[in-house]
């Protein structure tokens, strides 16, 4: 798991759950790109859906 920050407010539809702007949470790196991809899909105005606040670990992608 990674933590991360929200840049813009958001709903995770496989975590059931409405991200705030500037809630701090935990996810694994690859359900974050997801998200990322498919929000930045829809909305191509959008930059940064989040934040990644902890130090990269190369295993977290796998």
């Amino acid at each position: 798991m990674a933590k991360f920050k929200a840049d813009i407010k958001f709903r995770g539809i496989k975590e059931n759950k409405e991200f705030e702007k500037n809630e701090e949470f935990e996810m694994t790196v690859k359900r974050a790109e997801e998200i990322e991809a498919n929000i930045k899909k829809e909305h191509k105005d959008i930059e940064r859906v989040m934040t990644r606040l902890d130090k990269e670990d190369p295993e977290d992608k796998q």
